[in-house]
């Protein structure tokens, strides 16, 4: 019988509704909306009702006939565009009891952030490799913009810098580099070693540009 600290996910094979909830309760709200969006994307349409009935009307959550589906590449354009024009900038008054809190809107712009990294993996592998690039580009290159200090993105109330979103670069890179080995070029070589640290044998810890971020234990990434 393996130690708790050795169970892997693929171990897993039934729920523990008590410990799920004590996890929840200790999640922030940027913490929550993320394993909330992906699980959704488990959740057949016939039992929203079940789940959401008592805090949304059926309309704000579905729709009659399935929307068309929107480009990878147009969804993350969407995103980086709004968040340069500031729309996810809130700051309020920072003292000793708040410092190391996150405004509501920075704590969305991390959550959408993770999501569109999250659709990027999963559309890697057969998506079209140009566009899953580009999606992956825009990203990158909104973070290098916030890690600028320039522009008003989002609000850190100390020691602020992309590399407060968590991001487990470890599994969100390794769909960026198969798409690139897709489009071998002379650019493709150039936007890999920009994101990995070029030719390096070990690259510096941030030469991700950010800082590098493990995976939780047990995580398969």
């Amino acid at each position: 019988m393996p130690t708790p600290s050795e169970i892997t996910w693929a171990q897993i094979a039934h729920v523990n509704h008590d410990k799920a909830w004590h996890v929840l309760r200790r999640l922030s709200r940027e913490g929550l909306l993320v394993p909330l969006a992906r699980a959704l994307r488990c959740v057949p349409a016939n039992q929203l009702e079940s789940i959401f009935a008592s805090y949304a009307y059926p309309h704000e959550l579905g729709d009659v006939e399935a929307p068309a589906p929107r480009r990878l590449v147009e969804t993350v354009r969407e995103f980086t565009e709004a968040a340069l024009r500031g729309e996810f900038y809130e700051d309020f008054l920072v003292n000793s009891h708040n410092c190391t809190e996150k405004s509501g809107k920075t704590e969305i712009f991390a959550a959408q952030l993770d999501l569109l990294f999250d659709r990027c993996v999963e559309e890697a592998p057969t998506g079209d490799p140009a566009e899953v690039c580009k999606a992956y580009d825009l990203l990158l290159d909104l973070l290098r913009e916030i890690d600028k200090f320039e522009k008003e993105i989002v609000f850190f109330a100390d020691e602020g810098g992309a590399w407060q979103f968590g991001v487990h670069w470890q599994r969100v890179l390794r769909g960026y580099i198969r798409c690139l080995a897709k489009t071998v070029s002379a650019e493709g070589v150039e936007r890999q070693d920009r994101v990995t640290g070029g030719s390096k044998a070990r690259p510096e810890p941030r030469s991700l540009v950010w800082s590098h971020h493990s995976p939780p234990p047990g995580s398969s990434a």
